[in-house]
C-alpha cells in the first residue's frame, strides 16, 4: 500500500516537472516576440547540461511516459480511480503534444 502512495506521488511529481517546463516556456514567449531570442531565455533557466531544447523535450516525454502509465495502472487499483484517471489522460494528452513537438 505504501509502494503505491509513493509511485502516486512520484507520477505527481512528474507531471508537475513538465507542466512547471511548460508555463515556463509560455511565460518565456509570452515577454518576448521573437523565437529564438525565447529559446535562449527559456534554455537559460535550466543548466549547460540540459542546455538542449530536444533533450528537455525527451525527457519530458519519458517523465510523461512515466506518470501516464503510474497513473492508468493506479486507477484500476487505487481508491483516488477518478483523479488517477484524470491525471493519466491529461499525461497521455502532454504526451502527444510534447511528441508533435518533435516533429
Amino acid at each position: 500500500m505504501k509502494t503505491r502512495s509513493l509511485l502516486f506521488a512520484f507520477a505527481i511529481l512528474c507531471l508537475f516537472m513538465v507542466m512547471a517546463d511548460l508555463f515556463l516556456w509560455f511565460a518565456v514567449t509570452g515577454r518576448t516576440n521573437d523565437f529564438e531570442e525565447a529559446r535562449a531565455q527559456y534554455l537559460g533557466y535550466y543548466p549547460d547540461a540540459f542546455g538542449n531544447a530536444r533533450l528537455l523535450t525527451v525527457l519530458s516525454i519519458m517523465l510523461l511516459t512515466i506518470a501516464g502509465f503510474i497513473f492508468l495502472n493506479a486507477a484500476k487499483t487505487n481508491s483516488l480511480k477518478k483523479t488517477a484517471a484524470v491525471l493519466g489522460i491529461a499525461s497521455a494528452v502532454l504526451l502527444m503534444w510534447k511528441l508533435f513537438s518533435l516533429m
